[in-house]
């Protein structure tokens, strides 16, 4: 179906969190998911231990000189393959870049995040001038608080959106503990409470990345 990196180049935006909520509502829906965890902390791997989802396999010990193999392995083995790149540019990260149909960029609505995630991009770009392929790629707002936005934030966000220059999903990701807690349970909001505001989130994410792919297959078609 599709090859998926989430990158960014600064810590702390819930980038594995939010490659771990993907993958696990994908799994639950009954897709085959590989998700690939080349970050240095490793903490899809910690999770990957601790849960119990039909359909999801989390991968550790990848290298710059395995990369690719582990990549045509999980892509020839699952539906989807979702890659949790390190923070920073790297000879793995650009391997992974360049073999991914869509980039997902998750950053706060902060100057130094939109920096960073404008460092990411410059990366896309240099995979997808190798690649000689358009690679798609989205901003992915995280840690709104829900039901308030600080000023600062409010014109980071709305100038972000004015210029348009980046596709930004129209679904954030929430602050909310319940994202925070899968980390310690090994169990994301729609196994503990499907009718949560949590589970809800992820939900609509996941549906709008997922349209935004079938749009993608069917341009191509």
């Amino acid at each position: 179906m599709a090859t998926i990196s989430i990158a960014s180049d600064k810590g702390g935006v819930s980038k594995t969190t939010s490659a771990l909520l993907f993958a696990a509502e994908l799994a639950l829906d009954g897709y085959k998911v590989a998700l690939i965890d080349a970050d240095l902390n490793q903490q899809a791997v910690a999770f990957g231990r601790k849960t119990d989802i039909a359909g999801l396999t989390v991968l550790g010990d990848v290298r710059e000189d395995n990369i690719l193999a582990m990549l045509r392995k999980a892509e020839a083995e699952n539906d989807v393959v979702i890659v949790d790149l390190p923070g920073g540019s790297s000879t793995l990260a650009l391997k992974a870049l360049h073999r991914s149909h869509f980039v997902l960029v998750p950053s706060q609505a902060s100057l130094p995040d939109i920096r960073a995630a404008m460092k990411t991009v410059a990366q896309i770009d240099d995979a997808q001038e190798l690649a000689r392929t358009p690679i798609a790629r989205a901003i992915l707002w995280t840690r709104v608080l829900p039901g308030f936005e600080s000023r600062s934030a409010r014109h980071v966000r709305e100038s972000v959106e004015a210029e348009a220059q980046v596709p930004i999903l129209r679904t954030a990701i929430m602050e909310r503990a319940a994202f925070r807690e899968i980390h310690i349970t090994g169990k994301v909001p729609r196994q503990v409470d499907p009718s949560s505001s949590a589970a809800a989130n992820v939900t609509a994410f996941t549906a709008e990345l997922l349209q935004r792919l079938a749009s993608m297959s069917e341009a191509i078609a």
